[in-house]
């Protein structure tokens, strides 16, 4: 899911319009080209990082974690349409949704059981 930022100020392009992404943590990490690392700094996605972060998201998995990823990018006028909500050529995603983005973070939550599911799943 992506929200679009308007009036955010000065970004990477001079265009003042952002798009965030938060989901499942293998389909945003799919759209990334980019990390912050650790001052915040914009890096390079290697195919290295990308191993460790995908070897991270099975780990949590393993560990009963579900995992959720988040990034932005900084939008370039009329990128993706003059909205920027142009569906990409499958019609699944937004077409600024696909790639370029930076990874903020990953995280790995837990779902606590709710009392109703036993029941449901008996």
């Amino acid at each position: 899911m992506s929200t679009l930022i308007e009036n955010c100020g000065v970004t990477e392009f001079g265009y003042d319009k952002r798009i965030h992404l938060k989901g499942a943590s293998e389909i945003v990490l799919g759209s990334c080209k980019f990390f912050l690392d650790q001052k915040g700094e914009k890096q390079l996605l290697t195919d290295e990082m990308k191993f460790n972060l995908n070897s991270l998201i099975t780990k949590y998995a393993n560990d009963a974690l579900r995992t959720i990823s988040f990034a932005y990018k900084d939008l370039k006028p009329n990128e993706g349409g003059a909205q920027h909500d142009d569906m990409d050529k499958e019609g699944v995603i937004k077409a600024v949704e696909k790639e370029e983005f930076i990874l903020i973070s990953l995280v790995g939550i837990m779902d606590i059981i709710r009392p109703e599911v036993p029941d449901a799943v008996e």
